[in-house]
């Protein structure tokens, strides 16, 4: 049994994509997972599982979208991969709410980099980091374009937490 956190994209970011934590919390417990809690609104799910983080993406997209009625893309990671993003965080000066890492739910393509060069701005570093992507706003992600697109410049679905967040959820892993 592995504990996993899932990363919701997109949900209750506006009046879209609503889904209560209470309700992920029912679907995580419905689908056999054990442990199950959330941190704050956004969509992110801790629980244990015997399975793959692979299967579990696409359980729980699967699950929500039966259930709840909307598609929504997962990106799982173990506690470990979470403590090794922190660890690598290139930018550990930048303000750990203005750095932020993308989950990809895939690989991306070779082209990403050239993209995403393309629209950020010099205040805006990134890394790629294999299935992850950091990005340093430090003039914060409120008026950024490549914060805004990401995922359709980087062509993967991606949702993003800041460093904190991250954080936050590798502690109440250790619970």
């Amino acid at each position: 049994m592995g504990t996993y956190v899932a990363f919701l994209r997109g949900i209750n970011l506006g009046p879209t994509n609503k889904i209560s934590m209470a309700a992920l919390r029912e679907l995580a417990t419905d689908l056999g997972y054990t442990e199950v809690r959330t941190y704050i609104n956004s969509g992110n799910l801790i629980f244990s599982s015997t399975k793959t983080a692979a299967t579990l993406e696409q359980e729980i997209s699967a699950a929500i979208k039966a259930t709840i009625g909307h598609s929504i893309d997962v990106a799982v990671r173990t506690p470990a991969q979470l403590k090794k993003i922190v660890a690598d965080n290139p930018y550990p000066d930048g303000n750990p709410s203005q750095v932020t890492v993308a989950f990809l739910t895939k690989a991306s393509g070779p082209e990403a980099k050239a993209k995403v060069a393309a629209i950020a701005k010099d205040h805006e570093p990134f890394t790629f980091a294999g299935k992850d992507v950091y990005v340093h706003y430090s003039q914060g992600l409120g008026k950024s374009k490549l914060a805004e697109r990401f995922s359709a410049i980087i062509g993967v679905s991606a949702t993003v937490r800041n460093i904190r967040t991250v954080e936050k959820v590798i502690a109440l892993c250790d619970l």
